[in-house]
């Protein structure tokens, strides 16, 4: 396999692949042509590739616990315990106020509003100083 990771989980990924040893990773800002020959090349003549391939293959399909035995598990779980109330997220028990936030925004609103009230008072204040300034200077004749 040949790996070129563009973005988000494809790095990790891509180097998670090539440890493994069944891939091949490519930078995205070396991605030219010698390198994807190369690339194919070294795949098509190591045979760690496909040995590692197969390998992890026969890993996935003899995993010690099928997907449909899980199911099968879960499911008499549930059927001999009923509720389980337990396993009920906390979040589910949040009344209005905690669930939206409505304290933290509340607080974030009052101190952005103290602070635009703070800077029109400065501001107001300033333009008073400065117009009071200039009217006390009466030229004498």
């Amino acid at each position: 396999m040949i790996t070129v990771a563009l973005f988000g989980d494809q790095h990790k990924n891509s180097k998670i692949a090539a440890k493994h040893g069944f891939a091949v990773n490519i930078k995205k800002s070396t991605f030219n042509e010698e390198t994807v020959a190369a690339a194919i090349k070294e795949v098509l003549e190591n045979e760690k590739y496909s040995e590692n391939a197969r390998r992890l293959s026969l890993m996935v399909r003899k995993k010690p616990v099928s997907p449909s035995h899980l199911l099968v598990k879960w499911t008499e779980f549930l059927a001999e315990f009923q509720t389980l109330d337990n396993l009920v997220p906390a979040g589910t028990k949040l009344n209005v106020i905690q669930y939206y936030s409505i304290d933290v925004i509340a607080v974030l609103l009052l101190a952005v509003f103290f602070i635009v009230f703070f800077l029109y008072k400065s501001v107001k204040l300033a333009c008073l100083w400065c117009c009071s300034r200039s009217s006390k200077k009466v030229k004498k004749d």
